[in-house]
């Protein structure tokens, strides 16, 4: 997929997406393993709408401006981004850490959001005393694997050669600010 490349807030932040398909809008929001992980629902989704899927600043090679650092960061520019494209009624899906910024993102009430799907989104933690959330960076992938995924052998993403894994390790330093 083709990427684009926009500049938010003054030019301060630049978000790279693909956007690919006609009709409704999905915004589609990666987790820690990077747009990639996504693709493939994204294409599936464009077959019957329009998919926007960007890359979180700091993942996958993309720029990070230093005090652009959290959660909510994530969600201002991505309402940022949904208004700069002049989207509306638009679904958010989120995965994994994306399903965090989807939430965010709803809380703020934008009029351009119509739905929101969370898909084993993290983050929203309602009783941290009885299930700690386990930070992800600190596990190596395999367990990470095994947390994340009903059956790891079929679903876990293994990079695929020591640039993949150097990446992939950066995309995991990103997600732990």
């Amino acid at each position: 997929m083709p990427k684009q490349q926009v500049s938010l807030f003054a030019g301060t932040v630049p978000v790279a997406f693909s956007d690919q398909g006609r009709g409704r809008a999905f915004l589609v929001l990666h987790g820690g393993a990077g747009a990639g992980s996504m693709s493939g629902l994204a294409q599936a989704l464009a077959k019957n709408g329009r998919t926007i899927l960007p890359t979180h600043p700091g993942f996958d090679g993309e720029p990070r401006p230093q005090e652009f650092a959290g959660i909510a960061d994530l969600a201002l520019a991505y309402l940022a981004l949904i208004e700069r494209l002049d989207l509306t009624d638009v679904v958010v899906v989120g995965n994994s850490a994306g399903g965090w910024v989807a939430a965010e993102m709803a809380l703020r009430n934008s009029p351009r959001i119509a739905g929101l799907i969370l898909l084993n989104a993290v983050g929203i933690d309602p009783d941290p005393a009885a299930r700690p959330i386990i930070d992800p960076t600190k596990l190596p992938p395999a367990e990470r694997s095994v947390l994340a995924f009903h059956d790891p052998q079929r679903y876990a993403i293994a990079p695929s050669g020591p640039d993949a894994a150097a990446a992939m390790a950066e995309n995991q330093k990103t997600l732990r600010l």
